[in-house]
């Protein structure tokens, strides 16, 4: 297995931690990490420690990096790539070589092809149990976890006009038409929460989303989670959200009822930016999301 990190700027010592962590629980496998182009420092530590390091000359985003992994996981005839974001924890139950392991003993028991599995199930969308497994199917998984079959991936790449979010969405969608869902392990196996922090709506707008939220959820018990949204830092990561949400949903990539997450990502635009700046990236939003011209978006946004 080739146990790919992808990069951008992070902290080099917790990085280093990562490797460090597998490299006690997993003795065999290979360890890739690819660079979106870090500008703050080298990582020569993590470049010492990883066996494959790959710098990418600018940020392409995680599609392409995931893309590369594959096709090195295939030069190095590894069967599955693992993905893993460069903030995750490992846990010391961490041992993804028997998730494949057990996986492929399902399978031949009569049971689903292991396509896409996953280590992280804090973050996936259970469906139902597998008998006399320790797995579940699921609607779909986040990257961070991801265990993919290289062949694959590289029959299937990853849509890399996206650049960071619904990557997992997309991906995982696609594999549902074709008939393969993801196969989510009963143990958690790493710790990874998408966004940086959890944050409570202040605005009149993020308010009426949640009164929103709080009647459409009103037999829900935790009703708290419905009060916060995820905050990220850079609000290019919203605006990437709404966009690539009216880019796959127009284009029928993704869920049907995905035009409920639409709706909530315009609120939390408003929450962030206000209203009138909130305006300016929600109009362009529509616009690339609709026209798809992402990669001319892209390049102007990062490059």
């Amino acid at each position: 297995m080739l146990i790919t990190i992808v990069t951008y700027n992070p902290e080099e010592d917790f990085v280093a931690g990562i490797i460090k962590k597998i490299r006690e629980k997993e003795e065999r496998v290979k360890i890739l990490v690819v660079d979106n182009h870090s500008t703050r420092k080298p990582l020569n530590k993590v470049q010492f420690l990883s066996d494959y390091f790959i710098p990418f000359d600018k940020n392409y985003g995680l599609g392409k990096a995931y893309n590369k992994a594959a096709e090195v996981a295939k030069e190095l005839g590894e069967d599955y790539v693992m993905f893993l974001d460069q903030d995750t924890t490992i846990l010391d139950n961490f041992a993804p070589s028997k998730v494949v392991r057990e996986a492929k003993e399902l399978k031949e028991k009569g049971g689903p092809l292991p396509i896409i599995l996953s280590v992280n199930i804090d973050n996936a969308l259970i469906d139902k149990e597998i008998p006399n497994s320790n797995f579940y199917t699921a609607r779909g998984v986040v990257n961070s976890g991801m265990i993919l079959n290289v062949d694959y991936a590289l029959r299937q790449p990853f849509l890399e006009s996206l650049f960071l979010d619904r990557l997992d969405n997309e991906y995982t969608y696609r594999a549902e038409k074709f008939g393969y869902l993801p196969l989510v392990y009963r143990e958690r196996m790493i710790l990874h929460k998408p966004g940086e922090r959890s944050k409570y709506y202040s605005r009149l707008c993020g308010k009426l989303l949640v009164a929103l939220m709080l009647m459409l959820h009103r037999n829900d018990k935790d009703r708290e989670k419905y009060k916060q949204y995820r905050y990220y830092s850079n609000f290019l990561r919203y605006y990437l959200i709404l966009r690539n949400d009216i880019y796959l949903w127009f284009r029928g990539k993704i869920y049907p009822s995905f035009w409920k997450m639409i709706i909530g990502d315009i609120f939390i635009m408003c929450e962030v930016l206000e209203y009138r700046k909130s305006a300016k990236w929600i109009f362009r939003a529509i616009k690339y999301g609709l026209l798809g011209d992402l990669e001319k978006d892209n390049q102007k946004l990062f490059n």
